[in-house]
């Protein structure tokens, strides 16, 4: 009895390169950056509402937000200035 394929082509894993294309995708929190919003001139987060779940912050809030995104292991932040009108 023959083992199923008889042949096994290893053209896509020819190079170290051409391996790490082809290999499965892992997605860790440390490859993950959260975008956050800073807003001058409020006093609490306000909720944006075209997306759901994401807070224009203040700078005490942004803070705390930093920790939580730390303590979950989270690779970065990318922090956007919202000016006050």
């Amino acid at each position: 009895m023959t083992a199923y394929p008889a042949a096994r082509p290893r053209r896509l894993r020819r190079t170290p390169a051409l391996r790490r294309l082809v290999a499965d995708v892992r997605v860790r929190p440390s490859d993950l950056v959260l975008p956050v919003f800073v807003k001058e001139g409020i006093d609490e987060p306000h909720p944006i509402e075209s997306m759901p779940g994401v807070v224009q912050h203040t700078r005490d809030s942004l803070k705390k937000a930093a920790h939580e995104a730390v303590s979950a292991g989270v690779g970065g932040l990318i922090l956007f200035g919202v000016p006050a009108v």
